[in-house]
């Protein structure tokens, strides 16, 4: 009886120790979706940012109508475009023409042939598939390429905190008004209005709205422009976390069409 207690207790001792040794190791945990936060290691001397989301069917209309891939997900109506770092202070001092860096971004500091690899975990990646626009050149590869690369930004962590920011645009009641308005016209002060009292009073410029011409010729809703402080994302939407755009780029009439998805 006590040989079998000796064998019992040794070969349990010895399971333990294979286990032991086979156990994966810790995984680094990922940014949490509840607070947004970004750690910039280079360039991180830049005035806002831009979060830009997309109104989906006026994103992806166009003169032909063809923005947008055919597997292109009918829901959300609200999108991301992404979240865009103002120039540097080495390009301001060097007189960088603002609209150079709107136009090719990181590609100033590195070369434009050079691919940068973007690696996110599955479940980010399924997520920005329902949000990010499935356009015919891959969005989501050449927001990194281009708005986060040459920062040094963590790829995981910028497109956590993007998505995030999203989300809490999403979840007002503002853009419940705004889903609303599928398919139906609507003054722009109106819905500045609504924006307002979710976030509190603006400062000018803090929002700005994009619109593009649909194949009928109609101007209609594609983009929400929100120029935020860099180190107070977290706010966000409040109206601490906002800033004065020092560019005007809201290029919407005073009226325009909310569209539906016409496919």
């Amino acid at each position: 009886m006590r040989a079998a207690s000796l064998f019992l207790s040794s070969l349990f001792a010895a399971c333990a120790f294979l286990s032991a040794c086979t156990q994966q190791p810790p995984q680094p945990a990922r940014p949490s979706l509840s607070s947004p936060s970004l750690i910039v290691p280079q360039h991180a001397d830049f005035g806002h940012y831009t979060l830009a989301l997309t109104w989906q069917p006026g994103f992806c209309s166009g003169p032909e109508g063809t923005t947008c891939r055919a597997d292109q997900p009918a829901t959300p109506l609200i999108g991301l475009h992404g979240l865009w770092a103002s120039r540097p202070s080495d390009l301001i001092k060097a007189q960088l023409p603002v609209t150079t860096w709107w136009r090719k971004g990181c590609g100033i500091y590195e070369a434009e042939d050079a691919a940068p690899t973007l690696t996110l975990s599955p479940a980010l990646s399924h997520r920005l598939s329902e949000v990010v626009a499935h356009t015919h050149s891959d969005l989501i590869s050449h927001e990194y390429a281009k708005h986060v690369h040459c920062f040094a930004i963590d790829g995981e962590q910028f497109f956590t905190t993007a998505t995030n920011l999203r989300d809490r645009f999403a979840d007002l009641p503002s853009a419940s008004y705004l889903t609303s308005l599928e398919g139906h016209e609507v003054e722009k002060q109106d819905l500045v209005t609504h924006i307002t009292a979710d976030t509190g009073a603006l400062p000018e410029r803090g929002v700005q709205f994009q619109c593009n011409k649909n194949a009928s010729g109609q101007t209609v809703l594609a983009q929400i422009w929100f120029t935020l402080k860099p180190n107070a994302l977290s706010a966000f939407p409040k109206a601490d976390a906002f800033l004065s755009s020092p560019q005007m780029q809201d290029n919407c009439p005073a009226r325009f069409l909310v569209p539906r998805w016409t496919h």
